[in-house]
């Protein structure tokens, strides 16, 4: 028996209907992820800031090499908004990959993991920039206990090796070592981890590595 035209297309819009209201929550904690990783690993804003006093940035050692174009292109990727796009793309990617973890993992990133991770890289960077100091036990002293507990689990505990990966910092910090071995080692990782994002800007905005090297 066929299904008249009007029937058969009015089940299909209530299909989809029912599958989008279902991928609302899902995109919503998927942007919440990508929120997080964003404030743990502020890139962007480490990035745009550099760029403020000189419109030459990140080609101001080679100005002539590209383009307006690609200088323009360049310095959107590594901005705020560029790095939350990527961050996003990656959100996208381990959510499809582990939907059962989102809550868990949001849970423990917003529980002060996040926040505190983000403090430290931005102290980072502004001693590197300005010389002020402010070491990593200041900064967890400061915090409470809910947030302290969220930072020593995603530090530590095998259960978020997934997540340590996706956030950047992999198993690059360590309990059991000195604070000297560990910001050493944080550094290290902020350094490599600036050079893969801008070279990555580089492709996405087709500049030959001539361009920069």
């Amino acid at each position: 028996m066929r299904m008249p035209s009007r029937i058969f297309l009015a089940a299909m819009l209530l299909a989809s209907a029912s599958t989008l209201a279902a991928d609302a929550p899902q995109d919503a904690k998927v942007d919440r992820l990508a929120d997080a990783l964003v404030q743990m690993l502020p890139m962007g804003q480490i990035f745009q800031d550099a760029s403020a006093g000189d419109p030459n940035w990140p080609m101001q050692g080679k100005p002539d090499a590209v383009s307006a174009e690609q200088l323009a292109c360049l310095r959107g990727e590594l901005s705020v908004a560029g790095f939350k796009r990527i961050r996003l793309a990656d959100a996208r990617k381990y959510a499809a990959e582990n939907p059962s973890r989102l809550d868990e993992d949001l849970k423990l990133l917003e529980g002060g993991a996040g926040e505190l991770f983000g403090k430290m890289v931005k102290a980072g960077a502004d001693e590197a920039t300005t010389g002020s100091k402010a070491a990593p036990e200041d900064i967890l002293k400061a915090a409470t206990s809910e947030q302290v507990l969220s930072f020593v689990t995603f530090v530590s505990d095998p259960g978020y090796a997934d997540l340590r990966k996706l956030s950047g910092y992999g198993n690059v910090l360590d309990v059991t070592r000195s604070t000297e071995e560990n910001e050493k080692a944080g550094t290290q990782l902020g350094a490599s981890l600036a050079m893969q994002f801008v070279i990555k800007a580089m492709g996405t905005c087709k500049v030959p590595p001539s361009a920069y090297m």
